[in-house]
């Protein structure tokens, strides 16, 4: 699966987009009260006015960092699932979107982990729209599709089984460090990744089996 970047729609050497990228690697690194206006401009080499100009305050910055990250995972689950059309394809797709995305954007992971020890307040101020809806009406299509209860469960519900396929591939990036100790093996690593792409694979159709 090829990387993307996060997301491809805005020009790459734009203050703007100088701005966002840079104000997320420090908010995924320090978290929103560790990271203050010159600390952004400093790094992106940009205007302090900038900022202002763009995006009001630092508040409504952390904002649109998350709204750029989480597009950009949006973008990329749309982009992977594409044209699948069977229930199977579509889980196998998925588990490689939630392994594959915490990987290429470790920030992600980082700025998710951050916005949830803060109880989701940066994302609720905003005015993006953070929302799975797509993928779960793929999810919910396939199911009424595909379970027929002979080859699988017919009581399947598609925002249950995206929340046990993200739970169960993303606890390799937002565990990563704890669990590699613990379990003595590197989660980072790509025979690891491997094994867990296929593991995951394995217990979620055999989970969703009647």
């Amino acid at each position: 699966m090829p990387a993307r970047k996060i997301p491809a729609k805005r020009e790459k050497n734009s203050t703007k987009d100088r701005l966002l990228r840079t104000a997320i690697s420090l908010f995924s690194s320090k978290g929103f009260d560790g990271v203050s206006v010159n600390d952004i401009v400093d790094q992106a080499g940009v205007n302090k006015r900038m900022v202002y100009h763009y995006f009001s305050n630092k508040a409504r910055l952390y904002q649109a960092t998350l709204s750029y990250a989480y597009d950009g995972l949006s973008e990329f689950e749309r982009e992977t699932i594409g044209d699948a059309q069977t229930l199977e394809d579509i889980t196998k797709r998925l588990v490689r979107v939630y392994f594959e995305f915490p990987r290429i954007h470790p920030e992600f992971t980082q700025l998710m982990l951050w916005e949830n020890l803060h109880k989701g307040q940066g994302i609720r101020g905003s005015k993006a729209r953070l929302t799975k809806d797509s993928v779960v009406s793929r999810l919910a299509a396939a199911i009424k599709q595909d379970a027929d209860g002979v080859l699988w469960r017919k009581d399947l519900d598609a925002t249950q089984l995206l929340i046990t396929i993200i739970g169960i591939c993303q606890v390799y990036a937002s565990h990563r460090y704890t669990l590699s100790q613990g379990l003595h093996i590197n989660l980072a690593s790509p025979a690891v990744i491997k094994r867990g792409i296929a593991n995951a694979e394995h217990f979620l159709l055999a989970g969703m089996r009647p």
